[in-house]
């Protein structure tokens, strides 16, 4: 497997952990067992940052 074959799937990789990480986060936030909406938020950044890594290492790809 080659490093651009690799590279895209750890963005992709990542980019589902940290969109579990938001949900979880946020079902704890709603349900008021955490009083901080940062514990989703900050994940949510993550999942976005490596979704837009993914979405432009396969643009580049092409």
């Amino acid at each position: 497997m080659n490093k651009e074959k690799l590279k895209l799937k750890i963005f992709l990789i990542l980019s589902f952990v940290f969109a579990i990480l938001t949900l979880i986060s946020g079902y704890l936030v709603i349900t008021h067992k955490l009083e901080n909406a940062g514990y989703s938020v900050i994940p949510m950044l993550f999942t976005l940052t490596f979704s837009l890594l993914y979405r432009n290492s396969k643009k580049d790809k092409e």
